[in-house]
């Protein structure tokens, strides 16, 4: 049985598509020490070996002033937090403790840009890019910390991609009905559409990442 830790988010949709048709995963959606591979995003892993998910979070429609993000202390208030020294900017930071918020108060107008998926608008700069217009490399949004049993891990998380690339509509509503939350079939759906997912082996070193922009002159 390959046990899969995951947050459930967006990284988890394709590990749990996977299920549809394998009945050797054995998905806890909590953080364990145990489990052969653990999925979250990049900024939490610390050291990431794959990267499984890209081109996901935007800030729209720009970097403004006033910027919506989820939740103080998450992984995209963290990479907001960057951006900022990065970008050497002073923005009013407006918290939110339930993400489908963000992008309320900038609809509106409470706020002039919010970081949001794009499972709510692909109108924005992703967050990659914005690293890379100062030089910094950012390989994604979400990956993996893998223990044991890689190649069975890569197998299953891209079967689960290509489940939703031959059937999108029946796949996220699976999802949806695996999820231990509650999350529309129709965002799950789009989110898969709209970001990138991918198998990628990397070696990314957030902590690394994080003190090269702080140390930057």
């Amino acid at each position: 049985m390959l046990v899969i830790s995951s947050v459930y988010g967006p990284v988890s949709y394709p590990i749990i598509a996977s299920t549809m048709k394998r009945h050797d995963i054995k998905i806890v959606f909590e953080k364990s020490e145990d489990a052969d591979v653990y999925m979250d995003a990049i900024p939490l892993l610390n050291n990431t070996d794959y990267v499984l998910v890209s081109k996901m979070l935007l800030i729209t429609p720009k970097i403004g002033d006033k910027i919506a993000v989820w939740k103080k202390g998450s992984a995209n208030d963290i990479l907001l937090q960057l951006l900022v020294k990065l970008y050497k900017i002073s923005p009013e930071i407006i918290y939110t403790e339930d993400p489908s918020e963000v992008y309320k108060l900038y609809i509106q107008g409470k706020v002039d840009s919010a970081m949001v998926t794009v499972g709510i608008t692909k109108d924005g700069e992703y967050i990659e890019d914005l690293f890379l217009k100062k030089g910094f490399i950012l390989p994604g949004i979400c990956g993996a910390k893998v223990n044991r049993r890689e190649e069975d891990f890569v197998s299953a998380y891209q079967e689960g991609i290509d489940l939703f690339k031959e059937n999108p509509e029946e796949t996220a509503e699976y999802v949806a009905d695996n999820l231990p939350i509650p999350r529309p079939s129709t965002f799950i759906e789009k989110i898969m559409t709209n970001a990138k997912y991918k198998v990628e082996r990397v070696s990314f070193d957030f902590k690394k990442f994080t003190s090269e922009i702080e140390n930057k002159k």
